[in-house]
């Protein structure tokens, strides 16, 4: 069955559709993803929690920075290594999705029909493009709030880890 002149332009259009959701992901997956959570802790008068959550941050290559006792606050730091496996997805993620496009330029311009197979070679850029632009240094900050809490600001995959790690309780903030 022939394709048709509206197929190749609306299945073109879906293709660029979707190619822009994947430069969408590209961007997405360097942006900072700080956030604030609140935990409701029990035992906040005695020392046993704040030495699992130091411990914790000390064991994930984190390093204090600053302490604020006026505000009871605690600044940490840390190197963070961008994932080796995230980079090879988003690569090949990028290889389909020019492969895609190729062939959908490929078969609406019969000059282009080997496209695809040029534009894959430069799927590796998707990721470079992470490898550089994931932030190296995360911040973390610790804060002792009345009524049994702890306010903690973070990168998001960190405040998850803590709170897995250490079994704490999240507060929901309206």
């Amino acid at each position: 069955m022939p394709a048709t002149i509206p197929t190749i332009y609306s299945t073109l259009f879906l293709t660029i559709l979707l190619f822009y959701g994947l430069i969408s992901f590209l961007r997405g997956s360097i942006r900072d993803r700080t956030t604030d959570a609140l935990f409701a802790v029990d035992n906040l008068t005695d020392d046993h929690l704040l030495k699992q959550v130091r411990d914790h941050f000390q064991q994930r290559a984190y390093k204090v920075v600053e302490i604020d006792p006026e505000r009871d606050v605690a600044n940490l730091s840390g190197q963070v290594k961008p994932s080796l496996f995230l980079a090879i997805f988003l690569t090949i993620l990028a290889a389909i999705g020019l492969i895609c496009l190729g062939v959908v330029l490929g078969i609406l311009i019969p000059d282009l029909e080997n496209l695809w197979l040029w534009l894959t070679i430069l799927s590796p850029i998707a990721g470079v493009f992470y490898w550089r632009g994931t932030p190296r240094e995360r911040k973390v900050s610790l804060q002792l709030l009345p009524e049994t809490r702890l306010k903690v600001r973070a990168h998001k995959d960190e405040i998850e880890e803590l709170q897995r790690s250490l079994k704490l309780e999240k507060i929901e903030v309206n």
